[in-house]
């Protein structure tokens, strides 16, 4: 868990759920009317959208080091079977 989070992660993190949320962010809408929100409404709102925008970069950071992991496992495991097949060949 990384301390930008800041709370409990749920173990897995997956693209959907990042293009869900991503998907989810707001999008700016023109209205044809003034009435005014009231500043809990946009408050809330504003802490909402942060968490949320906390929780894609979190999200970002777990699948960028899951596959930096799996391309170095890959490289590794590759090399090791051609060392294994040069050794075996030089018998």
């Amino acid at each position: 868990m990384t301390k930008e989070f800041g709370r409990a992660a749920a173990g897995l993190v997956t693209k959907a759920e990042r293009d869900q949320r991503i998907a989810a962010r707001p999008k700016p809408r023109a209205e044809l009317h003034l009435t005014p929100h009231g500043w809990e409404t946009t408050q809330v709102r504003r802490q909402i959208d942060q968490e949320s925008e906390r929780r894609i970069r979190h999200i970002d950071e777990r699948l960028k080091t899951a596959r930096e992991n799996f391309k170095n496992n890959h490289t590794r495991a590759l090399n090791r079977g051609r060392a294994k097949q040069d050794f075996d060949r030089g018998r």
